[in-house]
């Protein structure tokens, strides 16, 4: 299991309905609302392999404008096995 902290911005309007998401999402271990409005920290937790899709899946939220990283750890599963599960390498496409 990775555990990330996570910056949630949202524009104004739909601030609180995301923190009210973000607070049952099944994910999230917890949640705060920062002092700038629109901004919530949280606490992500997901396997490693799946948090790259967790942090797509939370960026696709209406309302939400960005999902940023503040901190990422693998203790666990360093600890249990010596190694860290990863998503198969995809490129990615970037215009010029």
């Amino acid at each position: 299991m990775a555990i990330a902290g996570i910056l949630v911005q949202t524009d104004a309007d739909a601030a609180e309905a995301v923190w009210t998401r973000l607070a049952v999402d099944p994910r999230i271990a917890e949640v705060q609302r920062a002092e700038v409005p629109g901004r919530m920290v949280a606490v992500l937790e997901a396997e490693s392999d799946r948090m790259e899709q967790e942090f797509k899946r939370l960026a696709a939220w209406e309302g939400v404008l960005s999902v940023d990283l503040a901190y990422l750890t693998y203790e666990d599963e360093l600890a249990d096995g010596g190694s860290i599960k990863c998503p198969p390498w995809e490129r990615k496409h970037r215009s010029a």
